[in-house]
């Protein structure tokens, strides 16, 4: 009963139809509502079976991570200065930089259920 209660209070899931269907080493970008206006964008990407969420935004300087085929099948990139995160924990990968922002994510019945 009592994290029947908790729920009540906490984030509640954005749903991104067909998201199951995101092949392993790939990612693609989803925005929820608008990033000009308090919304965010997330890079949702599949490495070992497990479907992640990073904000898009580069904890670096400000780039923005980019959606597509995972770098070496498992890590997304910010271009600015190819910067790579591991979309499990949102970690940096041989550099010295903050942690991204990940994200919870929930598979259900071929969609995603985001909490942001």
């Amino acid at each position: 009963m009592f994290s029947k209660l908790l729920g009540m209070f906490g984030p509640k899931p954005v749903l991104v139809k067909g998201a199951g269907k995101l092949a392993e080493g790939e990612s693609k970008r989803v925005a929820i509502g608008d990033p000009l206006a308090d919304g965010v964008e997330v890079i949702l990407g599949r490495v070992d079976g497990q479907l992640c969420a990073l904000d898009r935004h580069c904890p670096h300087e400000g780039g923005r991570l980019i959606d597509g085929p995972l770098a070496e099948g498992r890590y997304m990139v910010c271009p600015l200065h190819n910067y790579k995160f591991d979309p499990r924990n949102g970690r940096a990968v041989g550099v010295t930089c903050p942690d991204a922002t990940t994200y919870k994510v929930r598979e259900r019945d071929g969609d995603a259920e985001l909490f942001v």
